[in-house]
């Protein structure tokens, strides 16, 4: 008799919880005491939702960004000036170079309009071989022929400054 009547007065509360709101699915962080609290409805502090390590590396990230976009607004400026000054002095010398140097720094990811805030392999491998391009590339643009005869002229300058002072630099002949 007593089988019997645990095993109606089971049902009759088992009947009486289905009638009720589903229940939320319990939280499961880790913490065995938070999550106890939380899914028992205890006050208690909110669970991580984000990795500490994460939290780390999406400030340096975020840092990082910061300090590369700064620097390279600095360099447009510098070079945008320089431009200036070269144009308004007829320098058919630097001009290019400088030039060049303003299209490489606008080139970079942080200087993009919607720059990404991941770089995967596939963007990352393109943007390397447009970078080696414009720096290394044989096109009019690249900066090694934009610079060349600035590199040129500014080595020349630097040698016959050395033998006013009578430093001598081998130089095969060639200046």
């Amino acid at each position: 008799m007593r089988i019997l009547l645990a095993t109606l007065l089971a049902l009759a509360v088992s009947a009486a919880q289905a009638q009720q709101a589903p229940r939320a699915r319990p939280q499961i962080t880790g913490n065995i005491v938070e999550d106890a609290k939380a899914n028992l409805g205890l006050p208690g502090k909110p669970a991580a939702s984000v990795n500490p390590a994460e939290s780390v590396f999406d400030n340096l990230h975020a840092q990082l960004q910061k300090t590369t976009k700064d620097i390279a607004d600095k360099a447009i400026v510098d070079l945008n000036a320089a431009i200036t000054d070269a144009t308004n002095r007829n320098d058919a010398i630097s001009l290019p170079c400088w030039q060049a140097n303003l299209a490489f720094v606008q080139m970079l990811p942080v200087e993009w309009p919607t720059p990404p805030t991941e770089i995967g392999v596939a963007l990352g491998l393109q943007i390397k071989r447009d970078l080696l391009n414009a720096v290394t590339g044989s096109q009019p643009g690249s900066i090694k022929v934009a610079c060349a005869a600035l590199f040129g002229d500014e080595l020349k300058i630097f040698l016959n400054i050395g033998a006013l002072f009578g430093l001598r630099v081998a130089t095969g002949g060639a200046l």
